[in-house]
């Protein structure tokens, strides 16, 4: 009925500290030591964890400021390339940012066909087989006049598609600029201010939607702090939807500035006239921006692009064998000639691919190519006097003896519409009459004393 006793986990035994110990230290201290290591190692990773956790948020945020940064480098440039138009002759050759040397540059077709002319032209200098001295290039003019009315037809409409979505940004600002005007004059200021705001933000937000070179991480975000368009509950609101996933953002935007000429008009504010022209611009606003990405969602058609490339990339090598061909061979061949041939050859390489190149460039203008459209200078310019316009000052009251004097100062009008003294306003009209208790209009004397 006694209990059982291990002598060697017995405390009362003598023997069992000894014991004790050497277990501790053959079985325990091991075990403690990799736990030891595996805390001071996780400890480590959490620090390095945390250490790579600031750097990429530290190279994220430069990402992010670069972009911007690369973005206003972007739109100096455009706006001084604008400038160029009107430069001399000898001074527009010597450009090369916004030119299309710097696209012919890095054209792989270009130098191919630069480098079959020369190959052919080496192997002329020991002479040419009889057979191919008598190909028949007069065929190549043909194939260059079709190809010439595909390109031309081609930048042609890459033209009109470019002109058109300028039109539509520029829509973009009138109606922005039309509303605020309508708001200084019959809205609350600080309604004004609101349905501006809102407006100035759809604008802003339509191009992010529009063109990945306009993210919400980047642009949107300066174009918001800076000009202060959106409270941080709006905000929120805008990145829930996602700015950079399409247009319901922009779409939504117009909603809340109808929201705010509903409510204006509920309130009184409005009567019902005005409430619908201000409703009118504002969906004029959202159809201008929706043209955007109408565009965007039928380019030029795939077909007629591939088709382009591919005969110039017959064409051209064709056009060089050719010209290599009739340069001459053997003892008929001369440096002149093969110098003249050679420059013949890099014009129409020039001409062809240049052509094609404007085409493809104009018909996206919301790129990020120079001669893309200056959307950072339209939404910035747009807001600021969108907002001056709202914080004009109102004219002083109008009166006769001033209009009457700057009347006189100015030129005629002709002798049937002067006065009858053919200086100034003439007599007043009847409605600028007063009207006398009994019904008789007063005389104009009395009209001025009470002036």
């Amino acid at each position: 009925g006694e209990k059982a006793t291990n002598p060697a986990t017995d405390p009362n035994n003598a023997n069992n500290n000894s014991t004790g110990s050497i277990l501790r230290q053959t079985l325990v201290a091991p075990v403690k030591a990799p736990v030891k290591a595996v805390a001071t190692t996780a400890k480590v990773s959490a620090k390095a964890a945390k250490a790579v956790g600031h750097t990429v948020k530290r190279l994220t945020s430069s990402k992010q400021d670069f972009r911007w940064e690369e973005l206003q480098r972007i739109e100096k440039k455009r706006r001084n390339i604008l400038k160029r138009a009107e430069e001399p002759f000898w001074k527009t050759l010597t450009h090369w940012d916004g030119t299309v040397l710097s696209h012919l540059r890095t054209d792989t077709v270009l130098w191919l066909t630069v480098a079959i002319y020369i190959a052919i032209r080496i192997a002329a200098r020991e002479g040419l087989p009889d057979y191919v001295a008598d190909l028949d290039s007069g065929r190549m003019g043909i194939v260059g006049g079709f190809l010439t009315f595909f390109i031309v037809f081609y930048v042609n409409q890459s033209h009109k598609r470019f002109f058109g979505l300028y039109g539509h940004s520029m829509a973009c600002k009138g109606r922005i600029f039309d509303t605020a005007t309508l708001a200084k004059t019959c809205m609350p200021q600080e309604r004004a201010l609101r349905l501006i705001r809102y407006m100035n933000a759809a604008h802003a937000a339509a191009y992010v939607g529009l063109s990945a070179v306009y993210p919400s991480e980047s642009y949107f975000n300066h174009i918001e702090q800076t000009f202060q368009l959106l409270t941080l509950e709006e905000r929120a609101r805008m990145d829930k939807i996602d700015l950079d996933a399409g247009g319901a953002a922009y779409r939504e935007l117009i909603v809340w500035a109808m929201y705010e000429v509903q409510d204006a008009k509920n309130q009184g504010l409005l009567d019902r006239e005005l409430a619908a022209m201000m409703r009118d611009q504002v969906l004029k606003l959202r159809a201008a921006a929706g043209q955007l990405y109408n565009a965007a969602d039928l380019p030029i058609p795939f077909f007629y692009v591939h088709f382009i490339c591919l005969l110039t990339a017959l064409y051209l090598p064709l056009f060089a064998i050719t010209q290599g061909i009739n340069a001459g061979a053997g003892s008929t061949s001369h440096w002149v000639v093969d110098v003249v041939a050679g420059l013949v050859v890099v014009l129409q390489s020039i001409f062809v691919i240049g052509l094609r190149v404007i085409g493809q460039k104009v018909s996206d203008p919301y790129g990020d190519d120079l001669v893309d459209l200056s959307v950072m200078f339209y939404v910035q310019f747009t807001w600021l006097h969108s907002n001056r316009i709202l914080l004009s000052d109102s004219p002083p009251p109008a009166d006769y003896e001033i209009e009457n004097d700057l009347a006189r100062k100015r030129i005629t009008v002709g002798a049937a519409w002067d006065g009858e003294s053919g200086l100034g306003l003439g007599s007043k009209s009847p409605s600028d009459k007063k009207v006398a208790p009994g019904g008789e209009p007063e005389s104009n004397d009395e009209y001025q004393e009470n002036d």
